[in-house]
């Protein structure tokens, strides 16, 4: 991902993710897609890895 590229984004990612848990919750029963909320971002992703260090 261009964040541990050293490439800022702006994107706050864990963001998102607790976003989509809402709109999931707010959409009960539609289908969402995309696999990222459910297998969690990589252990080596930086911002991932300086949140639980």
């Amino acid at each position: 991902m261009l964040a541990d590229m050293g490439i800022e984004t702006g994107i706050d990612i864990p963001a998102l993710l607790t976003l989509r848990a809402k709109v999931a919750r707010w959409l009960a029963g539609e289908t969402l897609h995309g696999a990222l909320w459910l297998a969690g971002l990589p252990k080596t992703f930086a911002a991932c890895a300086a949140l639980n260090a």
